[in-house]
């Protein structure tokens, strides 16, 4: 069965460049990129599928502000229409790390004919969340959308469904996110199937971490020899997880909106003096978590 592995990003660095080589010790030149909204001068060493608002308007695709980071399903119909050939379709993101070469991994689905395989596909069990507001017809069912495989046929069954929902009126925020409609949809499919890459490929995942929650340093999992040929997500270089960790820190501003008033009434001395109380706090919370 053919099959192609892609990369899901929006920059490239070296996590990318890491993954691409990675990747190709199992793949060859089964492995290309889904690019959104690649920046001019920026040529990977693989092909390239291009994706922005012009391509999923064109393709008839609803486009929520964040459809980047929400609709990973997005790229899987870009990489169909430019490769057709293929039977299936692999997404790897950047922040997945195979601590190993991965060859094994991928032929261990060689001859799983099942249209869609995810890490523990499962039901969901808050039905109120808003990203299933559109999907109140269907069983909740989800798997992290990181590292995915889904079959030809099920993009082909999928995109028209997509299409559809892009033409109900909604508020952007209970826009149906891509793990809730592709797995949701493939399992209320009765010619359609899911399996787990945790029951295909156990070695891989038998002491390792695949969940949306928190990333992990890619020295936590890169110096371990224990851990050799395992897989992991989200894994990040230093300099991006300390990126990642400050924004987390400093997220939570919301709640100056209200008091805009009060802190009209500050000098821009009172105000840097303030923002260094936040900062020796921040770095005394790091260093007591750190121990």
């Amino acid at each position: 069965m053919s099959s192609v592995v892609a990369i899901r990003t929006n920059r490239w660095t070296s996590e990318e460049e890491r993954l691409v080589a990675n990747l190709q010790q199992a793949k060859g030149e089964d492995v290309v990129v889904v690019f959104h909204n690649r920046p001019e001068g920026v040529v990977p060493p693989v092909p390239v599928i291009d994706l922005n608002d012009q391509v999923c308007e064109a393709m008839g695709l609803g486009l929520p502000h964040d459809w980047g980071w929400r609709c990973g399903d997005y790229f899987y119909y870009a990489l169909r229409a430019a490769r057709p050939e293929y039977e299936f379709y692999w997404l790897v993101e950047p922040d997945v790390m195979f601590t190993g070469d991965p060859s094994s991994f991928f032929a261990a689905f060689e001859g799983d004919d099942r249209d869609l395989l995810g890490v523990s596909p499962g039901p969901f069990e808050n039905k109120a969340h808003p990203f299933l507001s559109t999907l109140q017809h269907l069983e909740p069912y989800r798997a992290i959308f990181a590292l995915t495989r889904f079959s030809g046929r099920a993009l082909d069954r999928l995109l028209p469904q997509r299409q559809a929902s892009a033409k109900v009126p909604k508020l952007v925020r209970k826009f149906a996110n891509d793990e809730f409609f592709t797995f949701s949809t493939v399992q209320a499919d009765p010619e359609l199937s899911i399996g787990d890459l945790v029951e295909g490929a156990p070695s891989w995942f038998d002491g390792a971490y695949v969940e949306s929650d928190p990333d992990l340093l890619i020295d936590l999992v890169r110096d371990d020899e224990s851990l050799r040929d395992k897989v992991f997500h989200p894994v990040k270089t230093k300099e991006f997880w300390m990126t990642s960790v400050a924004h987390r820190l400093s997220n939570k501003t919301a709640f100056l909106k209200h008091m805009v008033p009060s802190l009209k009434k500050l000098s821009d001395e009172e105000i840097e003096a303030m923002a260094q109380m936040a900062h020796d706090n921040v770095l005394a919370a790091l260093k007591k978590a750190r121990g």
